[in-house]
């Protein structure tokens, strides 16, 4: 009896072994989209931001009813987050490997959830937004990207205070 159970555990160590997932592509990746993420962190560097996205970049933008956009809006939308906001963190993080969508193993892509902090320049006031973001790459360029954050809510939190005055 004891033999079957040894046998029965070494298999079952085999096979757990087994299904181990080659992850060097994702964690290539990954270095690629934590440094589009950090180059939104202060101090914000579009530069290097820029230099990650591929020409052809199809990307998710998460404000509303704008749907997918190209390279020029992907970079004005950045461009935006990067000029008017200070002191941003991005916390909190999970990082994961894509998913293939029928095989359900690792496909290279990335995607993270985690927590953006800053303060507005135009206000002073500060936010706290968490978001979900995926990335597909090749050749070292982020080629599809995706941004899931409550956007208008965001800038509806840090908008300037709007003096009410009374009619008399």
């Amino acid at each position: 009896m004891k033999n079957y159970l040894l046998i029965i555990f070494a298999s079952l160590l085999f096979l757990s072994c087994a299904d181990k997932q080659d992850l060097a592509l994702f964690n290539a990746n990954k270095a690629i989209a934590q440094k589009a993420i950090q180059s939104y962190t202060s101090p914000a560097d579009f530069e290097l931001f820029k230099s990650l996205i591929d020409k052809n970049i199809e990307h998710q933008s998460p404000m509303y009813g704008v749907g997918i956009v190209g390279y020029d809006a992907l970079l004005e939308q950045a461009n935006f987050y990067m000029s008017h906001f200070s002191n941003v963190t991005f916390v909190d993080t999970l990082w994961l490997p894509g998913l293939h969508d029928e095989t359900f193993e690792a496909n290279g892509s990335v995607r993270v959830y985690g927590t953006w902090k800053g303060i507005s320049n135009a206000s002073g006031k500060s936010f706290s937004v968490d978001s979900y973001h995926h990335f597909e790459i090749k050749d070292n360029k982020i080629i599809e990207s995706g941004d899931f954050f409550d956007a208008t809510g965001m800038m509806n939190a840090v908008s300037p205070d709007v003096e009410v005055t009374e009619l008399e």
